[in-house]
């Protein structure tokens, strides 16, 4: 009796386990649409922000900038500055690796009228020291992922 217990309680155990762990996850992914705003193209690189929370709130929000060369090349040799508002300073996101993506928490007063204005200059390459700045209106509709 005591192994035919064993037996099937130790297997049973783990696939109630795994179970509830999976259903787990699953709830905790929100069914939220992000925020994207974009994409804006400068010379041959294609920019997108992604912004959390979503919907932005009035605070402090992250936003992620995606630099492309093309769909699948990551834009890297750039320093990407952010601001919110025309009199805040620049904040230099943090590049994420070579991968094109460059992040920074930035405060937000009025998600409703205020734009998110990206600084980008070229550090490398042929371009080096070419650079602009791209503005995003922050109340673009939310898009599906």
């Amino acid at each position: 009796m005591k192994r035919s217990l064993s037996v099937c309680f130790i297997p049973c155990f783990k696939r109630l386990f795994f179970i509830t762990v999976f259903v787990g996850l699953l709830s905790a992914c929100p069914n939220e649409q992000s925020v994207i705003l974009g994409p804006q193209q400068w010379q041959e690189l294609g920019f997108r922000v992604d912004a959390r929370p979503s919907p932005l709130r009035v605070g402090m929000n992250e936003f992620i900038v995606v630099a492309s060369h093309g769909k699948y090349k990551p834009g890297v040799g750039l320093v990407v500055m952010l601001r919110v508002g025309e009199n805040e300073e620049w904040r230099q996101a943090i590049q994420d690796g070579y991968t094109g993506v460059y992040r920074r928490a930035v405060k937000v007063d009025d998600p409703a009228t205020q734009s998110l204005s990206v600084h980008v200059r070229r550090v490398k390459g042929d371009n080096e020291g070419d650079e602009t700045v791209l503005l995003f209106p922050l109340n673009q509709k939310r898009a599906a992922q």
